[in-house]
């Protein structure tokens, strides 16, 4: 599947907009990890793609939980999504940190989704051309001056969610996990005034 991805969180629907119409991607996510649920799996997570599949030489077994049973999550309904090393040894990697952080950095991108019951992957669709960025000062990225009205579009009706200002200048915060879902939240909730959820790629880091 190819489309534009809107990620707000799990408990919201993760849209993938197609040619053909809107899909929630959670019916995809949540039908994976019920058929690996309880067998050997691996993870496989680059900076802006992510796979879970199920794999036979994995020391890692996959362990999900949704308690509601349901695609449409209240907000008391809770998720678990976990690699957890078999036969009792101590070891876990938690899909359910991992997944989101890599649906955040592809928000509002061109995406190639490839699923089936043993496998599910995130891809950038790299015939989309966009603005790409480094990280700067820890998850936060520098926005060049020349870009800030460019790309942000600050001061305009469909500025960035994700553009701040402060001592450092200006900061786009889409690749900061926990300030991209405040934010998010927030856009969601109508209590910003920026509208937009743009579609920039972190590509690596340099030295402010």
């Amino acid at each position: 599947m190819k489309g534009k991805l809107r990620f707000i969180s799990f408990w919201h629907p993760i849209n993938l907009e197609t040619k053909d119409g809107h899909i929630d991607l959670r019916v995809q996510i949540f039908g994976t990890f019920n058929s690996l649920n309880g067998k050997k799996a691996n993870m496989i997570y680059g900076m802006n793609n992510i796979t879970i599949l199920a794999d036979e030489d994995s020391e890692y077994e996959l362990e999900f939980e949704n308690k509601s049973g349901e695609i449409e999550l209240g907000k008391n309904d809770t998720l678990s999504m976990i690699l957890r090393k078999s036969g009792g040894q101590w070891g876990m990697s938690n899909i359910g940190s991992y997944l989101p952080d890599i649906l955040q950095r592809l928000n509002s991108m061109q995406v190639i989704v490839e699923v089936d019951e043993n496998s599910i992957s995130f891809k950038h669709d790299e015939t989309e051309e966009v603005y790409k960025i480094n990280y700067t000062q820890n998850n936060s990225c520098q926005i060049p001056d020349d870009d800030v009205k460019k790309i942000c579009k600050i001061g305009e009706d469909d500025c960035c969610i994700f553009c701040s200002a402060g001592g450092n200048g200006f900061m786009c915060q889409k690749f900061n996990s926990n300030m991209a879902s405040i934010l998010l939240d927030r856009h969601i909730e109508g209590t910003m005034r920026a509208s937009r959820i743009g579609n920039c790629m972190i590509v690596g880091r340099i030295e402010s």
